[in-house]
């Protein structure tokens, strides 16, 4: 340990002369302790909220969309493996699908429902949806009901449904209960309210309500003969390696092929841009706190400068340079800033701890969420805890700077008025 680290180290204790100098130094450290915690915790609740968006996102809705709306597709085994040969490297899967909007009834009660025909076997490539089906079992249903169709064979007279956790709840239905579906006219001579019977095999909660209080998700065969559409599918679903490479991908798609594409990103571009700014002026704002925190900093270095005029004088007077006072009270202001951060960073996660821990806070239905979601990054913690150093450091350089020009008769004189 070199002097002037030596002698900084000894400024900072309490003693009877400068006990009332410690406690602004311990209130200095407690100011930036407190900013580093809230912002590491900002920054946690914000990265957990978009984490958990985009985890859910991605469990509802595949990495991209290539359809024909409304005519619909025909040849789509050909159309699979054409893109799958041009996206050798990029796709990981893809699966048909079906989209439509009808009625459903229970006990005389009528719902508008969201329908999606999905190829189970073929959607295990393109998205993992264990976490969101319940039980998984119920994909063998819907499947079954493909086979039957492949070999030729009728489909049962109730086919299988796979309901919304929101929609069940508000139909009040279980699994085994029948619901009917209005299956939409085609022509002048097919009655509006013809109704197919359906029966329910498992729930759909993906945590997202929009989805979760509309969709019915069936078998795609079965949601053909729902919408009379023959051989035709919407369009189809894309599963990628890399998620975050799908909007590349799209771009490919619709360059090489005359399809309409949609990818992830766009499905709720609009949360992802207000989370990105609503980071952004929240850090600025917990920010400030820093700001009051350094100049405490300030503050403290300039009562220290005051006291200490005498000692400078007498270092100065024994051959100590200018470079090595202000290396002096620089290290008391970097001493004071690393101590806050290290005593922020373990609030933070003490704070993001309980917070993940115990709901303290419900969130509106509005959110989404019902709780606050944590994401702990390193990166967070090290980019504050830097940045309240790097503050710190630059609060002490002016009282450093004022505390290096002191002359050794300046500072002997005022001590031998005193």
């Amino acid at each position: 340990m070199n002097a002037s680290t030596f002698i900084a180290l000894r400024y900072l204790k309490a003693n009877r002369e400068n006990r009332f100098f410690s406690w602004i130094a311990l209130l200095s450290v407690g100011g930036i302790a407190i900013s580093v915690a809230a912002m590491i915790v900002v920054l946690a609740v914000i990265n957990g909220f978009e984490t958990e968006l985009r985890n859910r996102f991605l469990a509802a809705n595949a990495h991209v969309l290539v359809y024909r709306f409304p005519a619909g597709m025909r040849q789509y085994p050909e159309m699979q493996r054409e893109i799958g040969s041009y996206l050798t490297h990029e796709m990981s899967g893809s699966a048909p699908f079906i989209h439509g909007d009808t009625m459903g009834r229970k006990n005389y009660a009528i719902h508008s429902m969201l329908i999606k025909g999905i190829y189970p076997r073929m959607r295990e490539g393109v998205q993992a949806v264990a976490d969101v089906i319940r039980p998984l079992s119920a994909l063998d249903e819907l499947q079954k009901e493909i086979d039957l169709h492949e070999a030729g064979k009728p489909l049962p007279e109730e086919r299988a449904i796979i309901l919304g956790h929101g929609l069940a709840i508000t139909m009040e239905v279980t699994i085994g209960d029948t619901v009917e579906l209005i299956a939409p006219s085609t022509g002048e001579n097919q009655s509006l309210t013809s109704m197919q019977r359906f029966r329910v095999v498992g729930f759909y909660d993906s945590g997202l309500q929009h989805y979760d209080n509309k969709i019915g998700i069936m078998s795609l065969r079965a949601a053909q003969e729902l919408f009379s559409m023959g051989d035709l599918v919407t369009g189809i679903e894309i599963g990628l390696h890399d998620p975050e490479t799908s909007i590349e991908v799209a771009k490919k798609i619709r360059e090489n092929f005359n399809l309409s594409v949609k990818e992830w990103q766009s499905y709720n571009r609009n949360i992802f841009e207000a989370m990105k700014n609503e980071r952004l002026v929240i850090s600025l704002i917990v920010a400030l706190v820093a700001l009051v925190a350094s100049f405490n900093i300030l503050t403290t270095l300039f009562i220290l400068v005051t006291q200490k005029q005498r000692d400078i004088s007498v270092l100065k007077a024994l051959g100590a340079h200018h470079g090595f006072i202000l290396r002096l009270f620089l290290k008391q202001g970097m001493f004071i800033g690393v101590a806050g951060s290290l005593g922020g960073v373990v609030l933070g996660f003490v704070i993001s701890k309980l917070l993940e821990k115990v709901p303290f806070i419900e969130l509106p239905d509005i959110y989404m969420l019902a709780t606050l979601p944590i994401k702990y990054d390193w990166r967070i913690y090290l980019g504050v805890a830097t940045s309240a150093v790097v503050i710190a450091a630059a609060a002490g350089f002016y009282p450093s700077w004022a505390a290096a020009r002191i002359t050794p008769t300046d500072g002997l004189r005022l001590g031998s008025r005193r």
